[in-house]
């Protein structure tokens, strides 16, 4: 994470966490999920954290997520992760995230799904884009 930080999700366990999915070079769909997020935890006045896993392993190296959290305004308890490709990879894989790179550019078109994810560890939630409001955090069911 942006600390040095080897991070995962049972860091969390016994707290709901919102995980989504984002790169840091990425000016329109990116910074605007993460800024949506941020305003929807702030109109719940809740605490729960956001987790973002980077899809752009390549250019979005550990050393390069300390500046893509303060320019998204993430709070303390917010993370940003990154890894070697493969392992990367094999997260965006088990959470189901499409993705391509562009070779030439180094843009990567993704899925923008956010997952809110229960205490348990449980996914109660699919947020799919920016098109989600505050309440949709909660992880009651209705």
């Amino acid at each position: 994470d942006q600390h040095g930080d080897l991070a995962t999700l049972d860091r969390y366990r016994g707290r709901r966490v919102l995980l989504t999915f984002a790169y840091g070079h990425c000016s329109t769909a990116c910074p605007l999920i993460v800024h949506k997020l941020l305003s929807a935890r702030r109109e719940n006045s809740d605490d729960i954290p956001i987790v973002v896993v980077t899809v752009d392993p390549w250019r979005d190296t550990p050393e390069q997520l300390p500046a893509i959290a303060r320019g998204w305004q993430l709070g303390p308890a917010d993370r940003v992760l990154s890894g070697r490709v493969a392992a990367v990879e094999r997260v965006l894989a088990s959470y189901g995230t499409r993705y391509r790179r562009n070779e030439q550019t180094g843009e990567v078109d993704h899925s923008t799904t956010t997952f809110v994810i229960d205490e348990r560890g449980t996914i109660v939630r699919r947020l799919i884009g920016t098109a989600f409001r505050p309440e949709d955090l909660d992880t009651e069911l209705r």
